[in-house]
């Protein structure tokens, strides 16, 4: 779960600090092909000190809950969902990351159909699916 955890992080910041010198640009996608388009996504609770305490807090939840339900025998029993719970919460720390440092976070897969996303996004849905696969 940590080495999963860890990989979802590092490459996650990695690509969005690639991505940052990229110039914002709102091109009209006229093809469902994938590209790169660097947005920040400034949502306004992001500049609120306390909004993003709390958020760390939520993710410590997270985590301890993780760890507790793994330890009860109830969740989490096989390596496959201890490494999606592992890709969901590097991912969740990924833009927990971009929230505390540029009050934004970086968003630059853009499907031209799908609201424009990141590695981090990828890692918490992809990581949820297989920490709950039956």
């Amino acid at each position: 779960m940590v080495a999963a955890a860890g990989a979802i992080l590092l490459l996650d910041q990695w690509t969005k600090r690639a991505v940052r010198p990229i110039a914002s640009v709102d091109l009209p996608s006229t093809t469902y092909i994938p590209r790169i388009r660097h947005l920040e996504n400034a949502n306004r609770i992001y500049r609120n000190p306390s909004a993003r305490v709390a958020m760390v807090f939520v993710w410590l939840g997270a985590v301890a809950s993780g760890i507790a339900l793994r330890e009860s025998g109830m969740w989490f029993q096989h390596n496959t969902s201890l490494t999606g719970l592992g890709f969901a919460l590097g991912g969740a720390a990924g833009n927990l990351i971009d929230i505390w440092r540029h009050q934004s976070v970086t968003d630059f897969i853009d499907l031209g159909w799908w609201p424009v996303f990141n590695l981090a996004d990828v890692g918490i849905v992809g990581g949820l699916l297989l920490a709950f696969w039956p």
